[in-house]
């Protein structure tokens, strides 16, 4: 079962995105599919402004290139924790995930990813809501008090 954008919308109706006193809109135009953002982005997005919000992870950078020579770029990063969150498109009808070249260059990535020290979160439609949970679990691991 998927977060549908009824949910999303209560989600942050229900925690009033609001920082430093104004409101704040934590979508823009990076993550759009023909101007529209789908609605499994807009959750992830959510999220990860959400922890940041509450003190829980520091604030999430997108589209984050890791290597110096490579222009292969995060969905989203957490540089001070080593975490990458990636997104796969694998349900779009044009998505480069899908084919042989494309799915070698996510393999080549994710390999550099992990020998620079990165650990990769991957998620699809049917997953994506596990970010929050896998994140707090890894949070549980390392102790994050030093950011605080």
């Amino acid at each position: 079962m998927g977060w549908s954008r009824k949910d999303i919308e209560k989600l942050k109706l229900s925690n009033n995105l609001h920082e430093n006193g104004k409101k704040t809109n934590v979508l823009d135009k990076k993550y759009t599919i023909n101007g529209k953002i789908s609605h499994e982005k807009e959750a992830i997005k959510t999220v990860l402004w959400l922890l940041h919000r509450n003190g829980d992870i520091p604030k999430a950078e997108e589209e984050l290139q890791f290597h110096h020579k490579r222009k292969f770029r995060f969905d989203w990063a957490l540089p001070e924790l080593m975490i990458a969150i990636e997104y796969e498109g694998l349900m779009s009808e044009k998505s480069g995930h899908t084919t042989i070249g494309g799915y070698t260059k996510d393999c080549e990535k994710y390999n550099l990813a992990q020998i620079c020290g990165w650990k990769v979160l991957r998620y699809t439609a049917v997953n994506y809501q596990n970010l929050e949970r896998d994140l707090k679990l890894h949070l549980k691991k390392k102790p994050y008090s030093s950011f605080l």
